[in-house]
């Protein structure tokens, strides 16, 4: 394996400073996470995390077994005083860098943190406040764990003129308005994927829950496995810089006549020109399976290593 470089060098997403940490160095970072080659590639996860101001600034950054910064994951803030900034009956909306997005059959989708009071708003109309809604589906699911002996996994209840479907665990609530009810089956077989997790610190992007809903939204039967992959493997945010440049034609022809999508997608992929994530949400969603069938292929046969 080639030696790590004494520091991994990139920019906070959130307020834009040049920041290093030593992933040989666990002092210089909160945790590690490490994955499954990719293209050849060791990746791991660090999340890094700087005091600016007031405020602490996370950035969870994708790292390859040289050191070398290969995407965010994600970033966000927190206050440094969260006892004055939230109290008992609060929530924050986490934002990100884009707005929530609308949805054709889903009307509201929030997910809810119950022990640090952040909230994802997967799908939220502009008139709707997030954090009251939080507040009161909160309170409606306190009711419940103090009636039932064992909670329902699946409760209904209905908030202002929207009729809402509940799932809670340990540590996360989701909450789904539908606009198309035959979409409750099919959504129902991703739901603990998304309330069940293993890193209470960890704060999902909206990018990523959001397109799941949309995979779910287009496939009457979706692939379970593959949309587990989609919300827990940082590769999908990894840029690939391959030193086989000279190779990618090559690589494109030959994979392309196992896998047709490879003719499209593998060059710009190889080149560093995009990444998985950007190929799933824009032209590539609805052929999610196709593009992991390439990332498997690939992977198999050690194209690049």
């Amino acid at each position: 394996m080639a030696m790590l470089r004494d520091a991994t060098k990139f920019t906070c997403r959130v307020c834009g400073e040049t920041l290093r940490f030593d992933p040989l160095d666990e002092s210089t970072y909160t945790t590690k996470t490490d994955h499954e080659d990719f293209f050849g590639l060791q990746l791991a996860t660090y999340r890094v995390a700087h005091d600016s101001g007031h405020e602490r600034h996370y950035n969870s950054v994708v790292v390859d077994q040289r050191g070398f910064f290969r995407g965010h994951r994600d970033a966000y803030s927190e206050p440094l005083r969260k006892v004055e900034a939230i109290t008992d009956r609060d929530y924050w909306l986490f934002h990100e860098e884009q707005p929530s997005q609308s949805s054709d059959k889903f009307t509201l989708a929030l997910l809810i943190s119950r022990k640090h009071r952040w909230i994802i708003d997967i799908v939220c109309p502009e008139q709707l406040n997030a954090p009251e809604l939080a507040t009161i589906v909160m309170d409606r699911v306190e009711e419940a764990w103090r009636i039932y002996n064992t909670l329902p996994k699946l409760m209904e209840t209905r908030l202002a003129d929207l009729d809402v479907h509940v799932w809670a665990s340990d540590s996360r609530v989701l909450v789904v308005s539908f606009k198309d009810l035959s979409l409750l089956k099919t959504f129902e077989g991703m739901v603990n994927q998304i309330i069940d997790n293993q890193e209470e610190s960890v704060v999902p992007r909206r990018q990523i829950l959001s397109l799941i809903f949309r995979i779910i939204e287009q496939k009457s039967s979706p692939s379970y496995e593959i949309l587990s992959r989609i919300l827990t493997e940082d590769m999908l945010f990894a840029t690939l810089h391959t030193p086989y440049e000279d190779r990618i034609p090559n690589i494109v022809e030959q994979t392309g006549k196992k896998m047709p999508i490879a003719k499209e997608i593998l060059g710009p992929l190889l080149r560093g020109y995009t990444t998985l994530i950007e190929l799933l949400e824009n032209k590539y969603c609805d052929r999610y399976e196709e593009i992991y069938g390439l990332v498997d292929f690939v992977n198999r046969r050690r194209l690049l290593g």
